[in-house]
């Protein structure tokens, strides 16, 4: 079968998952193709449903052929709510996406008179997860009453996707995003409560107003870490002269220009948080700008002075957990896990992850590493995504 053949391609974060995609009367159910595909190339199996008003937007076959499963449109016989979402049913998750005013305000108050709300109604009783991904005008949303219905959602533990606001509209919500928040919704929740502190990505040491010292560091690794530790359940900081493209709950995006900045702002959160992720390659050098344009010149002279290491000023204030990181060039395996013990007893660290960039790791897709904890040595390699995984379960299982 066709869809077989993407199955996990992207992840395997959804494998084994079995997610009901409602579809109700808003333009945007145009993006539930595409939003079923991204769901299945995380390993889901989708099966859509669909209200009469969808219906009229896009044509059950166009998910049919994107889930690979019959589309259900109506109640029959074979009580499909019960079949997915009654005592022992087959699906993990409820999505809604994209969700009208009117389905929002029927499932608050109990109406159920669409293939869509029965099988809400029937989800709600067995107490399976329920995400909506709303999609209106923003008059619309702004309407008290709508207002009142998705706080009623909220208490009934329906949890609301935000959407763009976008053009006077309240425009469904980045299909990354919503993939994200389904993901959170199945995973194991380890750091709920816990607040977390992750940087990422190269700084910038300004020369001039125009030029600036800097590496070739992505900021991928720590994005995907920061992404898996908020998957299960925490509260994420995440500092970096890079954003994550999408806005999160309870997922706080600093940028940051300079190793000062990025200092100060990981100062500033350190405290009260449960544990720090320092894998920002900040820079080692600190430069002192000048207030105009370098005029070009056969030499120039630049003096530079050592930066202030941020887990040693952390260390200063905390006494939590940390994990490290350490890039190293031209090293063998065995010189590469000998410096990161030793970093880890140096800085008194609870794990660290050091890579040879030389290799691969440094502003490239994919990596290798090798993970230190005071239990074990272990080596990962693969996309950054799943190594990001590796590193949070070994860190759960060993310093958690």
């Amino acid at each position: 079968m066709h869809v077989e053949r993407i199955r996990g391609t992207r992840s395997e974060r959804l494998k084994g998952k079995k997610i009901v995609l409602g579809v109700t009367g808003s333009i945007a159910a145009v993006e539930t193709v595409k939003l079923a595909r991204e769901l299945i190339r995380r390993g889901a199996e989708v099966f859509a449903v669909m209200s009469k008003s969808a219906r009229k937007i896009i044509h059950p076959y166009a998910l049919e052929f994107a889930t690979g499963n019959k589309v259900i449109t109506e109640i029959t016989g074979e009580i499909e709510h019960v079949k997915f979402f009654g005592k022992n049913g087959l699906a993990d998750l409820l999505l809604i996406a994209p969700s009208t005013a009117n389905t929002i305000s029927k499932i608050a108050n109990g109406i159920d008179d669409t293939p869509v709300t029965t099988f809400a109604t029937t989800a709600l009783g067995a107490k399976k997860p329920i995400l909506i991904a709303p999609a209106m005008h923003e008059a619309m949303m702004e309407n008290e009453a709508v207002i009142r219905n998705m706080e009623k959602l909220k208490e009934m533990g329906i949890e609301i996707i935000e959407p763009r606001i976008e053009e006077g509209k309240a425009k469904f919500a980045e299909i990354e995003k919503i993939c994200l928040h389904v993901e959170r919704a199945l995973y194991p929740k380890d750091f709920a409560g816990k607040k977390v502190v992750v940087t990422a990505g190269p700084t910038f040491e300004h020369l001039d107003p125009i030029r600036f010292i800097s590496n070739k560091s992505s900021g991928i690794m720590g994005k995907e870490i920061a992404l898996e530790i908020w998957r299960r359940g925490a509260e994420v900081v995440f500092i970096s002269s890079k954003d994550i493209g999408i806005n999160l709950p309870n997922f706080k995006q600093i940028r940051i220009r300079s190793v000062l900045d990025m200092l100060k702002a990981v100062m500033d959160e350190i405290r009260d948080c449960s544990l720090f992720v320092s894998s920002a390659a900040a820079s080692d050098f600190l430069v002192e700008m000048e207030k105009k344009k370098i005029k070009t010149a056969r030499e120039v002279t630049i003096t530079l002075k050592e930066a202030p290491k941020i887990i040693k000023e952390v260390r200063k204030v905390y006494d939590g957990d940390i994990i490290g990181f350490k890039a190293e060039t031209g090293v063998t395996d065995e010189e590469l896990e000998r410096i990161a013990k030793e970093r880890l007893e140096c800085d008194n660290l609870s794990m660290v992850v050091a890579n040879d960039v030389l290799e691969r790791g440094m502003g490239t897709e994919d990596t290798r590493v090798v993970v230190v904890t005071r239990k074990r040595s272990e080596w990962f390699e693969g996309m950054k995504s799943d190594v990001a995984k590796k590193i949070v379960e070994v860190y759960i299982r060993d310093c958690l």
